[in-house]
């Protein structure tokens, strides 16, 4: 690989652009009249939390308060078969009432129910939902306090069987990450977040639809989106091009992860700040209409596909 390959590239069979990507992503659609969605609430007390699946994380909470809406699976259920649901517990630290905890406590708690309903049946689609396994964190030999009480950090994963009518085998047929070096590797992401940083401040709205195409198509294919939700999906993506007050903050302050045991990889901030623990390194600011101060964080997690030397966005 020369000096002038960007480390991230694309494997894309059309040449895309901002202009057409809504036009492509619609073609992708396909639609079945049984379309399993998984999802799963949870129950959750003196602790914060972090959700993967099949080791790729899917969502974090780091708010005080519980939380009513379901955890959908899908993005990251590639194909039918074992699937793994996996929390990582973190110390409750702050509390809007009280003091917060520096480990977590023997009321620590947290129940996970596992859902799915056909998305297809837009009538009796929840009426019908299945309840397919209720998991309860562990206690002590009393029964009541938390197994991992006094730690602070406690992770617990659950198996469970998916049936899902698409195929999205990427990352079988990608390189194993650990076994590169880990500076080497450290370097190549670093280099590789840099490019993307600068495709977001330099406005290259061409680009970024680019590179980032094929991870739709399997976003749209896994969560069977329609025309509107692929529409407010773009909508959503074109607000760091579009809102003059955005503006990037330095890329800094952050660590390398890997994940999807080892085929992905990303970086992750540092810091401590609740509103900040766990997100992903590119981020920037903007005000709102109204005059608020928002903050926009941007997901780009990497793998490198058998037989190629660049990075492709999951």
């Amino acid at each position: 690989m020369d000096n002038t390959t960007p480390l991230i590239t694309d494997s894309n069979n059309e040449k895309i652009t901002a202009e057409n990507t809504l036009q492509n992503q619609i073609k992708a659609i396909k639609r079945s009249a049984d379309e399993p969605l998984y999802y799963i609430y949870v129950n959750h007390e003196q602790c914060f939390f972090q959700v993967l699946v099949n080791d790729i994380p899917v969502y974090r909470y780091f708010i005080d308060g519980g939380m009513m809406s379901p955890i959908i699976l899908n993005n990251y259920i590639t194909h039918s078969g074992k699937q793994t649901i996996t929390y990582r517990l973190y110390p409750q630290t702050k509390r809007t009432y009280g003091e917060g905890f520096n480990i977590l406590t023997p009321y620590t708690k947290f129940d996970v129910k596992l859902y799915v309903r056909n998305n297809a049946d837009t009538v009796n689609s929840f009426e019908n939902q299945k309840l397919l396994l209720t998991h309860h964190a562990a206690t002590k030999t009393d029964g009541k306090s938390f197994i991992g009480e006094g730690k602070d950090y406690y992770e617990y994963s659950i198996p469970f069987e998916a049936k899902v009518p698409y195929n999205l085998k990427v990352l079988d047929d990608s390189k194993d990450l650990t076994k590169i070096d880990h500076k080497e590797l450290l370097k190549k992401v670093e280099t590789a977040y840099q490019y993307f940083w600068d495709i977001l401040n330099k406005k290259k709205q061409d680009e970024y639809f680019r590179l980032g195409f094929a991870s739709n198509i399997s976003q749209i294919n896994s969560e069977y989106l329609d025309k509107d939700q692929i529409q407010n999906a773009i909508n959503d993506e074109l607000l760091v091009f579009n809102n003059p007050s955005f503006k990037l903050e330095p890329l800094a302050n952050y660590t390398m992860k890997l994940y999807g045991h080892g085929k992905i990889v990303c970086l992750e901030q540092t810091s401590e700040d609740l509103r900040l623990k766990k997100r992903w390194a590119i981020w920037g600011k903007y005000k709102t209409s109204e005059g608020e101060t928002r903050v926009n964080f941007t997901r780009l997690y990497l793998y490198i596909p058998k037989g190629k030397d660049t990075f492709e966005i999951l």
